[in-house]
């Protein structure tokens, strides 16, 4: 009988052992958070790390540990435009920021090395850059607030546009993109999109505008390619998909007419399943089989605006909002936010 008081006052000590273990680890698992709810970019590592690009610098987030390499000088004092892997197989982050173009090496647990390209000791156009892209010969493009520049194999290449047209500087540069034909897309808030290709000069350049190409609008957020070629431009009036390497041929658009959330898209990304979100100023909206599906914070999501989404090889959606990060992984919605 004297057993259970016994039995109970253990019990009790394994239960305040395990409270205080489990209060560590929930500590241990928000040492390092968001560094700001502001979400620009969010791209995704061959170890399926996220790098997260926000106005206070950048973050990695591995699982439910963030900022898995301890090096990372995490927050940076100057925002993070965007941020770009060189290619599928390579462990180079290039950043774009309003202090230059940075650079680093890393392995699966740790930073190697750090560069920067500047308006002071390289060819960079300007040191306020807006965006990038990479081609699959490792070209990279860099948006920047005086026009587009290219860094090939150590040499710089300014481009403004179609000549006699120069979009690229006239306009403020929203987002790059590159084909598997070679075709590398730039789009603008105002002037269209400019397409060229690019070997060792640029060729074969033209403009898309609402003018040559029926565009419902030249004011253009974003730019993805999807099965190699085909275009999905994100625009103020909606989204649109073009599908022919002729400028006025195969294009169709979307709007809230058809479904979507709002006609402003910010965002697009393609997930495993072949389906298309799209990050607007109020939610985010998905396409399957002709038919959208939208969903907003009453859903779970972090924010309205959806700057940047990133889809992950096991399926799981990533999107970075005005609000913090969300991910949405098999119909179940978490979200991350700034201490």
């Amino acid at each position: 009988m004297k057993i259970k008081p016994i039995i109970r006052s253990f019990l009790a000590a394994v239960s305040f052992i395990l409270i205080i273990i489990s209060c560590k680890k929930e500590e241990e698992k928000v040492l390092f958070t968001l560094p700001s709810n502001q979400i620009n970019k969010i791209v995704i590592d061959k170890y399926n790390h996220l790098w997260i690009a926000t106005d206070k610098g950048i973050v990695c987030f591995a699982g439910n540990k963030w900022n898995p390499c301890p090096d990372l000088p995490v927050p940076d004092k100057s925002a993070v435009s965007d941020a770009l892997i060189s290619s599928n197989e390579s462990d180079t982050i290039w950043l774009g920021s309003m202090t230059g173009l940075n650079f680093f090496h890393f392995n699966s647990s740790e930073v190697l090395n750090f560069g920067q390209f500047s308006k002071d000791n390289s060819g960079i156009l300007s040191d306020e850059v807006l965006c990038l892209s990479s081609d699959k010969y490792n070209t990279r493009y860099i948006g920047t607030s005086e026009g587009l520049s290219i860094f090939n194999n150590s040499e710089w290449t300014d481009w403004y546009g179609r000549v006699g047209e120069e979009i690229l500087q006239e306009y403020r540069i929203s987002s790059v993109a590159c084909s598997a034909d070679g075709y590398t897309y730039a789009t603008t808030y105002g002037g269209g999109i400019s397409r060229f290709k690019y070997t060792d000069a640029v060729s074969g350049a033209t403009t898309y505008d609402t003018v040559w190409a029926g565009l419902r609008t030249n004011y253009i957020n974003t730019v993805i390619i999807s099965d190699d070629t085909c275009q999905w431009y994100g625009t103020t009036k909606g989204a649109a998909y073009h599908t022919s390497p002729f400028t006025r041929l195969n294009w169709t658009f979307y709007s809230m007419e058809d479904g979507l959330i709002s006609d402003t898209v910010l965002s697009i990304a393609k997930d495993i399943s072949g389906d298309i979100w799209f990050g607007t100023t109020n939610g985010v909206s998905k396409l399957h089989d002709s038919t959208f599906s939208s969903f907003t914070p009453a859903d779970g999501l972090a924010g309205n605006r959806v700057n940047t989404i990133a889809a992950a090889k096991d399926g799981t959606i990533w999107f970075g909002t005005n609000a913090g990060l969300s991910k949405l992984k098999n119909g179940v919605w978490t979200s991350y936010k700034a201490r």
